[in-house]
């Protein structure tokens, strides 16, 4: 019992010699050891996120498709000349001039003034029983190889398919006054349409010359050139056909526009339109006049409008573009780009074809017959 009560003792003074310990504030520094720790890896562990996240940011921006066609600016409209419009034609010295009026043949009408007259503003009128006098056109060229400038004009009895003649005369001058060395061709050969002029080499004319009339265009019915020379006293044809076959060959042409699809780019809409002729016939034609009728809202754009201008007076963009023409057998098409600001309003008339049409012509110079089946068709226009 003696021993057990020294051993009690001496463990109660070991125990009073021992400082205290805090279990709850060494577990609070534990967990505030924990967290430090965890926090710092944290913290690392965060950083290599964002750098992963910058380094993907980066890359994606970088590797970023184009922007999309549609929120792109639209193309600026292209400023086109004003066409001009037909105006007085240069009649040059016929303007105001006296001159003497060959005869129209043996069959011509009697009110058909011939001898010397006065022109004024190319015109020549007698009293109210004949018929005027009237210089359609004119060129200068030595026809009779004197070293001086003479004059061919286009003169007509009266106008239109009532003329009562045609006849494309040569001019020396004189004085004041004009006369003739001679007549080159009239209707009192047999022709009834001879229309365009050309000065050739040597002193030459070339005429352009129809057996039949027609006041649709002189292209419209078969034509052929012929030239004359000045030779012995007179002017004789030394160039070209000198009869019509039976069954002239002719260019036969037709018109088909694509669709003219807009769709939405930047502020306002930009589209796409091809036209294109066709000559399933057996002549080629040089060059070709087509004239573009479209809603108020759209403009040319872009460099395919060489050749082109605008054609005034109109409520709709009307533009009018010179291109050369097919070849026979053969087709054309010609591009066009176009722009809107606004919506286009399409309006359908079956009588004037609303706003939104094609029209194809021949332009000079002409070159054998040239028909047109159906000049005009309807632009197709899509608008999201």
């Amino acid at each position: 019992m003696i021993e057990i009560d020294n051993l009690r003792r001496g463990l109660s003074e070991i125990a009073t010699e021992v400082d205290a310990v805090d279990l709850r504030e060494r577990a609070l520094a534990t967990s505030h050891r924990i967290r430090v720790r965890r926090t710092a890896v944290t913290a690392v562990a965060g950083l290599a996120v964002a750098a992963v996240a910058l380094s993907t940011a980066v890359a994606v921006r970088t590797d970023r498709p184009p922007t999309p066609p549609g929120t792109a600016p639209a193309p600026s409209p292209t400023v086109l000349p004003t066409e001009q419009q037909g105006g007085e034609p240069d009649l040059g010295p016929f303007r105001s001039a006296t001159i003497t009026v060959p005869t129209w043949g043996a069959a011509a009408d009697a009110t058909c003034t011939k001898g010397r007259v006065s022109l004024k503003d190319g015109q020549y009128l007698r009293d109210a029983t004949h018929r005027p006098v009237n210089v359609l056109s004119y060129l200068a060229a030595d026809v009779d190889h004197d070293g001086t400038e003479d004059y061919v004009a286009h003169l007509m009895c009266g106008e239109g398919p009532e003329a009562g003649g045609s006849q494309i005369v040569a001019f020396r001058r004189s004085g004041q006054e004009l006369v003739p060395i001679g007549r080159i061709v009239g209707t009192q050969d047999g022709l009834a349409m001879m229309d365009y002029l050309e000065a050739r080499d040597g002193g030459r004319v070339a005429v352009l010359v129809s057996k039949e009339y027609t006041d649709g265009g002189q292209n419209t019915v078969p034509n052929q050139w012929r030239t004359y020379a000045w030779q012995d006293g007179r002017f004789r044809q030394v160039d070209g056909p000198t009869t019509f076959p039976a069954q002239p060959p002719s260019a036969l042409l037709s018109v088909a526009p694509s669709t003219l699809s807009f769709r939405p780019q930047g502020n306002g809409f930009t589209g796409r339109l091809t036209v294109t002729v066709r000559n399933d016939g057996a002549v080629d034609v040089a060059r070709l006049e087509i004239l573009l009728i479209l809603p108020s809202q759209v403009r040319p754009a872009g460099e395919d409008w060489s050749g082109c201008a605008v054609r005034p007076g109109s409520n709709q963009t009307a533009l009018v573009c010179t291109v050369p023409g097919p070849q026979a057998q053969s087709r054309t098409s010609v591009p066009f780009t176009l722009v809107a600001a606004d919506k286009p309003v399409l309006l359908d008339d079956p009588v004037n074809l609303g706003n939104h049409y094609v029209s194809v012509s021949q332009a000079p110079p002409f070159d054998g017959q040239v028909t047109i089946n159906d000049p005009e068709a309807i632009i197709p226009i899509t608008v999201p």
